[in-house]
């Protein structure tokens, strides 16, 4: 998967999904669905020619073990997740998912514990959380990425932030900021 100077939709509000799917991008993020609707969004995206991502700890009545994470493969066919979850992520990854590491940025030793995950596990991209952090690390990030794609989530609230992140260098946002997703 390319993240390249991409705008992810990420969907919250069901009543926004088909707007996302109009976007340019080729993913759409459901950052706040459950069991028993997601089957029906992953479908609609697809049949709008998208990739659906979806936020591992947002799914509601989901549990990300071995059971879960198939069913979301299988059943659900998600192209891909976006965790917290390090367990999660390298299951879903071992099952072919495109996984989307996620972490929050906060302070030196949340850098530090980052790059050691880092060092010992491989997922598809990184999201850096907010973004206005992600931009100010960036050079330190790449650093720990070897080569993975960075995208910045978090606080994207206009254009101009959105033309720092990709001046910065990062491959990619996610925002549920409609009026962002072009």
């Amino acid at each position: 998967m390319q993240f390249k100077n991409i705008v992810i939709p990420s969907v919250r509000e069901m009543k926004y999904l088909s707007l996302s799917c109009k976007a340019k991008s080729p993913i759409i993020l459901l950052s706040n669905t459950d069991i028993g609707n997601l089957m029906s969004q992953v479908n609609y995206v697809h049949r709008h020619g998208k990739q659906a991502f979806a936020h591992l700890e947002l799914i509601g009545g989901f549990a990300p073990d071995i059971a879960g994470m198939k069913l979301l493969k299988n059943m659900y066919h998600l192209d891909g997740v976006f965790t917290t979850n390090i367990q999660a992520g390298n299951m879903a990854k071992s099952l072919g998912l495109i996984v989307v590491y996620r972490f929050f940025l906060i302070d030196s030793r949340s850098l530090k514990r980052t790059s050691e995950i880092l060092r010992k596990n491989k997922f598809d991209a990184i999201e850096t959380l907010p973004a206005y952090c992600a931009i100010q690390e960036f050079a330190d990030l790449q650093r720990l990425g070897n080569g993975t794609p960075f995208i910045a989530g978090g606080f994207v609230r206009d254009s101009r932030m959105v033309a720092k992140i990709f001046a910065a260098g990062i491959s990619g946002i996610t925002t549920s900021k409609t009026e962002l997703w072009d």
